[in-house]
């Protein structure tokens, strides 16, 4: 998830003397990590294990592991949102998934996203996520 304004971000590159500098000082802003890195960071955080995710999350085995291992390098919003809930991440991890998979951030005017986050927040499951959609006429995670 973005920290800085995109305007200060430009601002410090254009005054920087060093683009190595500007990049080590800013490496959380810039889309240089890849998702299979951050899920893999956040394996080892949450000591999780994939097939507990995959399954938490509602995911195809098959299709899971190549998010995992890189080899789906462009998942479905909503295939990222799944394994979001299979952790469960926070939403601010959940954020930052979707920004370094460049697929959109949550946001809270959009009711099914405002759904969505109120379901990362209580810790549901995708199955939990996609009951109280439905319950709600919401169009369901795919």
């Amino acid at each position: 998830m973005s920290e800085k304004d995109t305007y200060i971000l430009q601002e410090e590159l254009r005054k920087s003397d060093s683009l190595q500098k500007f990049e080590k000082e800013n490496d959380l802003e810039l889309c240089a990590k890849s998702v299979a890195d951050y899920l893999n960071e956040l394996l080892i955080k949450y000591d999780a294990h994939k097939p507990q995710i995959i399954k938490r999350g509602g995911l195809d085995e098959r299709y899971a592991y190549q998010i995992f291992s890189g080899d789906r390098p462009n998942p479905s919003r909503d295939k990222l949102i799944r394994i979001a809930f299979g952790f469960p991440l926070t939403l601010e991890e959940t954020q930052r998934l979707l920004y370094l998979g460049q697929l959109g951030e949550l946001y809270v005017r959009r009711k099914k996203d405002a759904y969505l986050m109120f379901a990362l927040e209580k810790g549901y499951d995708a199955m939990q996520a996609n009951d109280l959609l439905y319950e709600n006429g919401i169009e369901l995670l795919d």
